[in-house]
């Protein structure tokens, strides 16, 4: 369940980002953040890991 739910959320990022709202990217980054979550953009797409 972490896992569908982290990827849905990383895939609202990229659509933020695609339509060039970085505001909206950055704050589900740090939402990410703040839950634990550290996410690192790739050439391949956003990689993510639990940071807790």
């Amino acid at each position: 369940m972490t896992d569908g739910l982290i990827s849905l959320a990383l895939e609202q990022r990229q659509a933020a980002r695609a339509r060039k709202d970085f505001a909206a990217a950055d704050a589900i980054r740090d939402q990410l953040t703040t839950l634990g979550v550290s996410v690192e953009d790739t050439p391949d797409g956003p990689r993510w890991e639990l940071s807790r």
